[in-house]
């Protein structure tokens, strides 16, 4: 997996790891990670926050990280309901109708770039706030999900075959 696609897979989860909560005050960062979480969804959506689980954050990491999604939701949510209004509208405006599907085109385009860079801001301002041996066990954590992905993609495909 390359670095480009690391960190679309890391800050896709955006959304989704806001759900994440802190350990308390008085717990220990050795306790299982996924008490740090929400419960997990599949796919893609969920790769953000299962990576923070799996890094063992201290609770001042936590904070931070809270509070580094609390400073972004307002146009992380704007983007998404930008987003959804132009799939709607793109949906329901025949490609013929030129002038308008034409800037309903240019709209989605340019909010889908201004949801990646969002994205990748909020994961640099993440970033920084991991320690350097976090940092990196990122590509061995990323590597083992990727590994365990194509695993039960082979076995239901195995499975699918023999039916």
């Amino acid at each position: 997996m390359n670095a480009r696609h690391l960190l679309f897979v890391l800050a896709a989860s955006v959304p989704f790891v806001a759900g994440a909560t802190e350990p308390s005050a008085g717990s220990s960062t050795d306790a299982a990670p996924a008490a740090n979480v929400a419960p997990a969804h599949h796919g893609h959506h969920g790769g953000g926050r299962h990576l923070l689980a799996k890094l063992n954050l201290s609770a001042d990491q936590w904070t931070q990280v809270r509070s580094i999604y609390a400073q972004n939701r307002a146009r992380a949510q704007s983007l998404a309901a930008t987003a959804r209004a132009n799939r709607s509208a793109l949906a329901t405006t025949p490609p013929t109708e030129h002038p308008a599907y034409d800037s309903l085109l240019a709209a989605a385009k340019d909010n889908a770039v201004a949801r990646q860079q969002l994205r990748s801001d909020v994961w640099s301002q993440i970033y920084a706030v991991l320690t350097p041996a976090q940092q990196q066990a990122i590509p061995g954590i990323v590597a083992a999900e990727q590994a365990a992905r194509e695993s039960r993609r082979a076995a239901r495909h195995a499975s699918a075959g023999s039916a």
